[in-house]
């Protein structure tokens, strides 16, 4: 079991820009025009027993930002947009944040991106294991009993609580070598990281059952995002 705490920020260090030439002219005025949104993507985390996983990205995008995109409106400057289907009608139109481009136009540098998402688990009770093959077990899928009986498996219980998997928004990204590939009129691909979190699985299987502190190690959550006008 795990947790994933995705950090606000990437610390990731870039070289710094230079002068602008028409590589950064050609895909700051491909960027520039229209709504990009999200088509497709993959997003690396880290399972309980610190292998690393690919989920469909847009998989963690809650409904009601399925429909929401990004438009970068000037060199500078750019803002998340809220579709015509809202979480909360309280919520704003639009987010501002901050971007630019190197001098080749594919590394771009933003500052408070707020259209990101992450997969957030809750540990909330005993845990099932749906497999005997290992010693010491290892968490490789989390079932419950009435899905593990549905599917014919052996259960286990163990001392540590179930898992509920959610999505989360991750606010107010920086980062500084965020790559483009791909770039067209009709699409192109972020690539990009932020700092996590996840609680090891594979030395213990500790937790609230017995008050005692489950290994947290760090992780990097890989983005590959595709977008789309």
């Amino acid at each position: 079991m795990k947790y994933f705490f995705p950090a606000f920020f990437a610390v990731i260090l870039f070289a710094a820009y230079s002068k602008t030439t028409a590589p950064t002219t050609n895909a700051l005025a491909i960027l520039t025009t229209g709504k990009w949104h999200v088509s497709g993507g993959t997003m690396t985390i880290k399972k309980p027993n610190g292998v690393d996983t690919v989920l469909n990205y847009t998989n963690w995008i809650p409904y009601c930002h399925r429909d929401d995109y990004i438009a970068f409106t000037t060199a500078t400057a750019g803002f998340s947009y809220a579709g015509s289907i809202t979480c909360n009608p309280s919520d704003p139109d639009s987010v501002g944040f901050i971007w630019s481009l190197d001098n080749t136009g594919t590394i771009m540098k933003f500052q408070g991106f707020n259209f990101s998402f992450a997969c957030r688990d809750t540990v909330y009770g005993p845990v099932y294991f749906d497999t005997l093959s290992k010693s010491p077990l290892v968490l490789d899928t989390v079932i419950n009993a009435a899905a593990a009986h549905a599917l014919g498996k052996v259960v286990v219980l163990d001392s540590t609580w179930f898992c509920h998997y959610d999505s989360v928004i991750v606010s107010g990204i920086t980062t500084y070598n965020a790559i483009i590939t791909d770039l067209s009129s009709s699409s192109f691909t972020l690539n990009y990281s932020i700092l996590s979190t996840y609680y090891d699985s594979t030395n213990h299987h500790t937790g609230p059952a017995t008050d005692l502190p489950l290994n947290v190690y760090p992780d990097t959550i890989q983005y590959s995002v595709t977008y789309t006008p």
